[in-house]
């Protein structure tokens, strides 16, 4: 019995001395890895979250380019289509002008500025020339307004001197509330003006008002515009006016000839 009660104690010790060692290794592992799981903590709270935000940043950057981008390509979409409607509208203009002057003016496509004959920028060349019934001496004028005189035609152009050319006179009259006309000459003058002579008449008159041919003479029809009166001066009895043109001539693409029946 005493035997037994021994053996058992000492189990008990041993048992004892056993836990303590395996607490005391346990506790020495935990230790020993605390380095690593600190490291793995910091790694993932600093450096691992810094290069994810760099990714971050990466992608956001490349996804402002990406929208930068699309706005460019709506910007220069919407261009397109502004120019777009701004042809439908002048080719719309022009057909409706065609269709009313059908029995008496054709169409005409600016070939370029300066004609051959007179070397000069008052001067275009068209692609209708006397095939298509042009004659020297017809009117051509756009939607907006008079623009010139054919002066020579071939077989398939013709060549226009532009009012602004000095050497085209054109009888004109201003547009006034009281009807009352004052009528004198256009022909060109500086760039993008053209001036009025020869007035009839020196009473003031708005600025503003409405520059037309009057029909005299009997070689351009009455009532085309011709521009607007800026300013009249009076001086050694010489009374003239300045006009704006309505016709932007640097920008001509598509004239109307006036061919006789």
């Amino acid at each position: 019995m005493k035997a037994y009660t021994t053996g058992a104690l000492c189990a008990m010790v041993l048992a004892a001395i056993g836990a303590v060692i395996l607490v005391v290794c346990r506790s020495s592992a935990v230790e020993a890895a605390y380095p690593v799981e600190r490291g793995r903590l910091v790694f993932a709270q600093k450096i691992a979250s810094r290069i994810s935000g760099l990714f971050r940043a990466a992608e956001a950057s490349a996804e402002n380019v990406k929208l930068k981008r699309e706005v460019a390509l709506l910007t220069l979409e919407r261009s397109e289509l502004e120019k777009l409607e701004n042809e439908n509208a002048r080719l719309r203009r022009a057909l409706g002008y065609k269709a009313a002057k059908e029995n008496r003016y054709i169409a005409a496509a600016v070939l370029s500025r300066g004609g051959g004959c007179a070397g000069s920028e008052d001067v275009l060349r068209v692609d209708k020339g006397s095939l298509a019934g042009v004659a020297q001496g017809a009117i051509v004028t756009v939607p907006e307004g008079l623009v010139g005189r054919v002066v020579s035609t071939t077989l398939h152009t013709s060549e226009v001197r532009l009012l602004t050319d000095p050497r085209l006179k054109v009888a004109c009259e201003v547009e006034s509330m009281d009807g009352v006309k004052m009528r004198g000459i256009i022909t060109g003058g500086a760039r993008d003006i053209l001036l009025m002579k020869y007035l009839t008449d020196v009473r003031e008159v708005p600025v503003r008002s409405r520059v037309l041919t009057s029909g005299l003479g009997g070689v351009f029809p009455k009532g085309i515009d011709i521009g607007t009166l800026l300013v009249v001066t009076n001086k050694m009895s010489e009374v003239t006016g300045e006009v704006s043109p309505t016709v932007d001539f640097s920008t001509l693409e598509d004239v109307f000839i006036r061919c006789e029946k």
